[in-house]
């Protein structure tokens, strides 16, 4: 009898026992592979030149990310995109690097910009096609139009016809692209202005504030303008959103459009449409996905603490991560983060197949 009973005891505990092995088993798969996951020790993120308005907010972005996730993310001052592009693509000595939109177009795509070309749009493509870059995570949007003096009566980039405005822009080649979107967008084109040559956007503001010139476009949040503003008093012209006008400026800009400035900046004397182009972070095919979403996560769970770095990065928010302009296909490892939150759209999914489906 005790016989048995110890008999019933023993199958009971094996049963239990076995159970509990399995149970383990299931359980201990995705712990292990979490924890085979390999990381790299340095992620290296390239930037303009210490100084610039990029290197400050990619600081800001490698100090959360090192801080926050198990690499050390490091900026690399370089002279700009063309520069880094094949260090990333062909290289491989950089892991990361920030671009707008329109620039990720000419990267994507090895073009110029859509066809036809606007006039004053032309030449050699600035990048060649480069097929293996991806978006990890949009940013904030660079903002620009056409300034012009308070004094001059004018309110609207239509009011430009028959004006002076900044071109050439020889030192200075991605105001060309600003330029004429912001024409674009406000229904003129470079035949309906007169064009008067610049070098670079600092001394154009000066000629504007001087009076020798009646236009040019500038960025959101320049200096130049704070100062001009304080002496003369300008303004930013109002472009349109209206959806040919808009798909008008795309023309010279791919993935910008038009976007609503409430009053305040320098330059901002009252609710202002303006031509918006996001920035965007960007990696190779060759970061593994697991690298890309930590990254990603990283920046989500974190954004509050590169915030107070730079103005502009208090715009850098996990709701600009995703934007469906994007001119450039998104990372497999981003994706899956997003599609992890949950916030991966239809929308998302369908303009990605499209992008991919150019290369």
């Amino acid at each position: 009898m005790k016989k048995e009973r110890w008999h019933k005891v023993f199958l009971v505990c094996s049963v239990f026992i076995i159970a509990s092995l399995l149970f383990m088993g299931i359980t201990a798969g995705p712990a292990s592979a979490q924890a085979e996951k390999k990381y790299p020790t340095i992620v290296r993120f390239a930037s303009l030149k210490e100084g610039s308005v990029l290197y400050i907010l990619i600081s800001g972005l490698c100090k959360v990310a090192s801080d926050n996730s198990p690499m050390t993310v490091t900026v690399i001052p370089t002279e700009g995109a063309t520069i880094w592009l094949p260090m990333m693509t062909d290289q491989g000595t950089i892991d990361i690097g920030m671009e707008n939109f329109a620039a990720m177009f000419n990267m994507w795509t090895g073009a110029v910009g859509p066809e036809p070309l606007p006039k004053g749009i032309s030449g050699k493509p600035p990048y060649p096609q480069t097929p293996n870059v991806r978006i990890l995570n949009a940013g904030p949007l660079l903002k620009a139009s056409m300034l012009v003096r308070k004094d001059s009566g004018m309110k609207d980039i239509r009011d430009l016809k028959g004006k002076r405005i900044a071109w050439e822009w020889t030192a200075f080649p991605p105001n060309i692209g600003f330029t004429v979107s912001a024409l674009l967008n406000g229904g003129l084109t470079l035949d309906d202005v007169k064009t008067v040559p610049v070098t670079e956007v600092v001394s154009a503001v000066k000629a504007v504030q001087e009076g020798r010139i009646d236009s040019t476009v500038c960025a959101l949040g320049m200096s130049a303008i704070a100062e001009a503003d304080a002496l003369v008093g300008v303004r930013f012209l109002n472009g349109s959103m209206d959806p040919k006008l808009v798909k008008e400026g795309q023309r010279a800009m791919p993935g910008g459009y038009s976007v609503v400035q409430p009053a305040g900046p320098p330059g901002v004397p009252e609710e202002t449409v303006m031509w918006g182009v996001p920035l965007a972070n960007v990696a190779t095919t060759r970061m593994p996905d697991h690298v890309a979403y930590k990254l990603v996560e990283t920046w989500w769970n974190h954004y509050e603490e590169y915030q107070p770095i730079h103005p502009i990065l208090k715009t850098w928010t996990p709701d600009t991560f995703l934007n469906p302009h994007f001119t450039m296909p998104y990372h497999d490892g981003a994706i899956q983060f997003y599609k992890d939150k949950g916030v991966w759209t239809s929308e998302m999914e369908k303009k990605q197949k499209e992008l991919l489906k150019m290369k």
